[in-house]
């Protein structure tokens, strides 16, 4: 690549720059902006290439710019300002547009903000005494609309509840008051920003109590496998004595890869499980759980991963 201050741009200077698609490299704009592979793409409409010893156009320059302007302003990225160029301007060597598409593409899992949430809540009406499983699904229509949906900032989140009273509804509201919300994101490791808050691929938000235990930070979207993982598992810390051995656990699978481009699956399932050790006290009806789907911003990105399908059920005695 000839990119360089004094060099003629060449077509393959600004090819190189904008990428092929679909594209894993660091360093380019379609890596990010586009398909891209595993952990980076949004699934917009790539920028194309100019065909070897043809002209690259300020509107050629003006995509690459303003595209890479708006991925860094979807991630609230910080980087330097460059100006697109007008038709019939002499374009110059920006040492600026190769530093952003780096910077890009290494916060590429951050976003600033994030769209409408939609939710699906399972509920036991009856009284328990042993256990309850609740098991929910979201539902992408493809494996690249699973990852565009991570990829861009999108998250699942969970959360349960259990009517306030006294002895085992007590240590259940309470249990369930200390697991806060428990939130998939995108990461194997490392964490990101989204909406200024701090995730890993599975974190902990707010409630308090005992510390987890599993809590596999580490397995967020990419990490999931057609195995059942147990993420989170919070235990009671106050209630009648004998039971603090009671807890909530999170399992989480897919259905596998679907596609080629690295998803890990357009089904996720996501078991809920409430657990009363010993068992033989009767819990009052009314336990609930929560699956909420935190889509992406649709502002400076478009919307690739479509409609999501949420779906929940519970079983137990």
């Amino acid at each position: 690549m000839t990119y360089a201050q004094g060099s003629t741009i060449l077509a393959a200077d600004y090819n190189g720059l904008v990428g092929t698609n679909p594209n894993t490299t660091s360093g380019t704009l379609n890596t990010v902006w586009s398909t891209g592979g595993t952990s980076a793409g949004y699934g917009q409409t790539a920028v194309s290439q100019v065909s070897v010893g043809a002209t690259v156009a300020a509107t050629n320059w003006a995509n690459l710019i303003n595209n890479t302007a708006n991925a860094a302003t979807h991630q609230g990225t910080s980087i330097t300002a460059v100006t697109a160029p007008s038709t019939g301007n002499t374009i110059t060597y920006n040492s600026a547009i190769p530093t952003n598409l780096t910077t890009i593409y290494n916060s590429r899992l951050n976003a600033a903000s994030q769209g409408s949430t939609t939710s699906n809540t399972a509920t036991f009406g009856s009284t328990w005494s042993s256990a309850l499983t609740f098991t929910f699904t979201a539902t992408f229509a493809n494996g690249d609309a699973a990852r565009y949906f991570f990829n861009s900032g999108g998250q699942l989140a969970m959360t349960v509840s259990h009517p306030t009273g006294t002895g085992i509804n007590l240590l259940l509201n309470n249990l369930a008051s200390n697991v806060g919300t428990v939130v998939m994101s995108a990461p194997t490791s490392g964490t990101v920003t989204i909406s200024s808050t701090s995730y890993s691929g599975i974190t902990k938000v707010g409630g308090g109590g005992n510390a987890p235990s599993p809590y596999l930070t580490n397995n967020g979207y990419f990490a999931l496998t057609t195995s059942n993982a147990n993420v989170f598992q919070q235990s009671a810390s106050t209630g009648p004595s004998g039971y603090l051995s009671t807890n909530i656990k999170f399992l989480v699978k897919s259905n596998g890869t679907q596609g080629s481009n690295g998803d890990a699956g357009s089904i996720i399932t996501i078991y809920c499980l409430w657990t009363e050790i010993p068992t033989g006290l009767t819990a009052s009806s009314g336990t609930a759980t929560t699956l909420t789907a935190r889509p992406p911003e649709s502002t400076n990105i478009s919307n690739t991963w479509g409609a999501i399908t949420l779906a929940g059920s519970v079983t137990g005695s």
